[in-house]
């Protein structure tokens, strides 16, 4: 079939999903973690605790553009969603010849719950995610058309480097596609995959600088997800990240990922199938294997490998198409679950309709989401009653986040905490700043109270403010006015 018209047709559909997305990201209040980021964007820097700069100058051109608003923080993970589509799909109908699978590709990347919620929230990956997928088309055009194109590789794999380091794995990736292809390697005689190779490892001086300056915390953290937290080694790890990859795909359409990297794998020991998807192969199935592999000795976050099913997803719909009946009915069916699923979490955090018990609140992914807006609103009312020079005091990064950004005039809160703490704010600290003045204490658990009490003259307690939906308690805030800062 002409591929023009078909791919024509899935990125228009991909910029349909995009603006909805859009709205969407526009009716929800923020996520903990990205009232966090917007806090690294009102302190740009080299790197930060958790990662590096990326996400934070993305959030920052997004309020410009846009103002400090939800959809202001989320317009880069809206559009880099768009992105990674409409390059998906021309990967498919251009390099791969198959345009009438474009659209499909294109619905797999926005239905499958783990892309659609990372095309709506500000998180790591969704930056992540764009620069990989240019990594990937660029390698396809230095293989198809010029060694060039390793400039464009070197510099997307930096800018997802930037974004988060994970992308550690694209630029390994991409040095064993070197190693292992007989197209790359005959380019390495030249200097062009040499530069792009270098340039990639640019993404990481920023970071490196950063946090030579500042002791290494993030070498710390990540070597603390990495397994050396004792914690993350409880219960059944590798089963939890088997469970938690099937659930975040989707059922089916993780179960054709899977079986397209496994036909990918086939046909290259057989001799069979073009450089371009071994190259694909290369660039996706060794991270899937790393996380399985590390989930054996601690667990792994779900999201981690999100990634790798951007290559899984193309050769998907190669094995699909490969098939003797096409994609049939198990193409339409790995979309219509994916799909059910996204809808049915998308509604129940914009409209809750779910009857979820008390005993399975914590289940309600989605009410994480809810009630930040509200609390922020009463918190400002209680500051105001106790008088101009009040602040907000939090012993969580998270509630310090949140309600900086839900109350007017946008204020940082002051986490109070005995020891420096284990994220951002440690570099924020300014509690000198606040000596003798009062405050409103918002915690989550009643311990929280206890350990803050002592940085206080004199504490009363407030009714606390609590979520609920479809009657069931969701979150309760416990919220104290506190007099005479000690620091």
């Amino acid at each position: 079939m002409n591929r023009g018209p078909a791919l024509r047709r899935a990125v228009a559909v991909a910029a349909v999903l995009a603006l909805a997305r859009f709205w969407f990201a526009g009716r929800l209040d923020l996520a903990e973690d990205e009232a966090y980021y917007w806090e690294w964007s009102r302190s740009l820097a080299l790197g930060y605790y958790d990662q590096g700069p990326g996400l934070a100058l993305a959030i920052k051109l997004g309020t410009w553009l846009l103002g400090p608003t939800e959809q202001g923080v989320r317009l880069a993970s809206v559009l880099g969603g768009f992105g990674v589509s409409a390059i998906a799909a021309w990967i498919t109908a251009a390099v791969f010849g198959l345009g009438d699978m474009a659209l499909w590709v294109v619905l797999a990347l926005n239905g499958g719950l783990i892309f659609a919620v990372g095309g709506v929230l500000m998180m790591h990956d969704s930056l992540m995610g764009l620069g990989w997928m240019g990594a990937l088309l660029c390698g396809l055009l230095a293989m198809r058309r010029s060694p060039r194109w390793w400039l464009g590789a070197g510099a997307c794999a930096a800018a997802a480097l930037l974004s988060k380091y994970t992308a550690v794995l694209l630029i390994g990736c991409l040095g064993l596609s070197v190693a292992l292809l007989p197209e790359f390697r005959r380019q390495a005689r030249g200097p062009w995959p040499w530069i792009g190779l270098a340039l990639a490892g640019l993404g990481g001086v920023p970071m490196l600088v950063w946090n030579a300056g500042n002791g290494w915390p993030s070498f710390v953290h990540v070597g603390s997800l990495a397994g050396g937290d004792a914690s993350r080694h409880r219960g059944i790890p590798w089963l939890e990240h088997i469970g938690s990859q099937v659930g975040l795909v989707t059922p089916l359409l993780w179960g054709v990922c899977v079986a397209g990297w496994a036909w990918a794998l086939r046909r290259w020991r057989r001799g069979e199938g073009g450089p371009e998807e071994r190259f694909v192969l290369l660039c996706s199935l060794p991270v899937a294997l790393f996380f399985l592999a590390l989930s054996f000795h601690t667990r792994v976050e779900g999201n981690w490998p999100a990634c790798a099913y951007l290559g899984g997803v193309l050769l998907a719909a190669l094995w699909l198409r490969s098939r003797p009946g096409g994609p049939g009915s198990l193409g339409a069916w790995s979309l219509g679950v994916a799909w059910a699923m996204t809808l049915l979490v998308f509604t129940q955090a914009l409209a809750p309709f779910l009857p979820i018990p008390q005993a399975g609140a914590k289940a309600d992914v989605p009410a994480r989401l809810a009630g930040w807006k509200a609390l922020g609103e009463r918190v400002w009312r209680e500051r105001q009653a106790l008088g101009p020079g009040s602040f907000t005091a939090v012993r969580t990064y998270q509630n310090a986040a949140e309600l900086a950004f839900y109350q007017p005039g946008q204020q940082r809160s002051v986490l109070v905490v005995e020891d420096p703490p284990g994220n951002q704010y440690r570099f924020w600290d300014d509690r000198g700043a606040h000596l003798g003045q009062n405050a409103v204490i918002v915690a989550g658990q009643d311990w929280e109270i206890d350990y803050m009490a002592p940085h206080f003259a004199r504490l009363k307690p407030l009714p606390d403010e609590v979520l609920v939906r479809n009657g069931i308690e969701l979150r309760r805030s416990r919220l104290w006015l506190a007099w005479g800062f000690k620091g």
